[in-house]
């Protein structure tokens, strides 16, 4: 069991706490895309903390999508969302605070994200429904950062 970045690094050895909740899921393969996330205790997310050994040990995965589920190659959007939802609540209960599934919006894009830069927000990533999954930048998949965002 690998956890990879978008540069091809490991990072399975520094994210133990996301690494074991991945491997608890009852599944031979999954590729799953996600982020990781440092919660701090008032519920806000310390993204420099990731960069520390004892951040990185404590992270949680927030699952976005589900691209492969045992070889199998999943699409559409909406059906991938189903799929990962159905895998992350199989998993076992001591390690669900490893993994989450994030929450789908739909709607007005542009009010979303309004939305999100006034809760001090990163940004929001936008899928389109019913689209497949293609490796890198395409306009079916934007991620679109808060400008005013404040690490």
């Amino acid at each position: 069991m690998r956890l990879w970045a978008r540069t091809t690094s490991d990072y399975s050895a520094a994210f133990s706490r996301i690494r074991d909740a991945v491997a608890a899921l009852p599944a031979d393969n999954a590729v799953i895309d996600g982020e990781a996330i440092l919660i701090r205790p008032d519920g806000s997310f310390d993204f420099d903390g990731l960069r520390s050994r004892e951040g990185q040990a404590g992270a949680v995965l927030v699952g976005y999508d589900l691209l492969e589920h045992d070889g199998a190659d999943v699409r559409p959007l909406e059906e991938r969302r189903k799929r990962l939802a159905r895998l992350l609540r199989a998993k076992s209960q001591p390690l669900r605070d490893g993994i989450q599934l994030s929450e789908a919006l739909t709607g007005d894009g542009a009010a979303i994200f309004k939305h999100a830069c006034a809760m001090g927000l990163e940004g929001i990533v936008s899928k389109r429904i019913g689209s497949r999954y293609v490796s890198g930048r395409t306009r079916a998949c934007l991620k679109i950062k808060n400008p005013d965002f404040q690490r």
